[in-house]
């Protein structure tokens, strides 16, 4: 159980890559098709009610998280538990679309089947903020691969149920969302470097380079021109991949169908 809830880097960190994720990539995967599985015949209402007991269920382990980063880890960094990254949007894309109407249930939704399906997906692939750091079986990794595969299960289930259909107009809906967020998380990193002396806030990894992830290659090839380039790509980029997925799937089903 010590290794269950450690302090990073106390025990062998699983790694990106390793067998330890292979394993937990695994499991999500078989979790994401056997519930969107059972999902198949679901009504708009019954999505509804899934919606609002997953974005309980996030909210509670994401307190459960900062309390251990706090309490447990004893960190004070604010980029280990400040919910002001890209995948913590979820959160309050969530929040939209389980307790709205109107506009902001639209926003949540557009972002959960667009922006939060591709940043869970990315997650499970390359998971460099936990794997890195703890061992495959630990809270955090764990916590960190359930997040995501439920951004990757509640965007498709959205897609699939025919809750969302994408277009290119709604663009503007989760680019909204995330360059607000992109606007607080900057306004921190410079506020809070100002104040302790040195330049080490990241939120949505918007101020510095991240060693060791594929930022460091953007952060290498656009120099000064990172943080624009950062919040630009976060704010549209995930959008306009699910909407060419979507409408490529759309023209080989018709073309099927003709």
């Amino acid at each position: 159980m010590s290794r269950f809830f450690c302090a990073p880097n106390t025990y062998t960190p699983a790694g990106v890559w390793s067998a330890g994720h292979a394993l937990l990539l695994a499991a999500s995967l078989v979790l994401i098709a056997l519930a969107l599985y059972l999902s198949r015949r679901m009504s708009a209402r019954a999505v509804r009610f899934v919606l609002r007991v997953s974005t309980l269920t996030l909210w509670v382990l994401e307190l459960c998280k900062i309390l251990f980063v706090l309490f447990s880890n004893g960190s004070r960094d604010p980029n280990d538990f400040v919910p002001l990254y890209y995948c913590s949007l979820i959160l309050y894309a969530g929040a939209f679309s389980s307790l709205f109407g109107g506009r902001a249930r639209f926003l949540g939704d557009c972002f959960i089947a667009t922006a939060g399906l591709v940043g869970g997906a990315v997650f499970l692939l390359f998971p460099t903020s936990t794997l890195p750091y703890y061992p495959a079986w630990h809270f955090l990794s764990l916590h960190s691969f359930l997040l995501h595969a439920l951004m990757v299960y509640l965007g498709l289930l959205l897609l699939l149920r025919g809750i969302y259909r994408p277009v290119l107009r709604d663009i503007g809906y989760p680019a909204a969302l995330i360059s607000a967020c992109c606007a607080l998380a900057l306004a921190f990193n410079l506020i809070y470097d100002h104040l302790t002396g040195c330049a080490s806030a990241n939120l949505m990894f918007l101020s510095k380079d991240f060693p060791g992830t594929p930022v460091s290659l953007i952060y290498r090839l656009t120099g000064v021109f990172f943080t624009p380039f950062m919040w630009l790509a976060q704010a549209f980029l995930p959008f306009l991949l699910v909407l060419l997925c979507y409408r490529a799937a759309a023209y080989i089903q018709h073309r099927k169908t003709k």
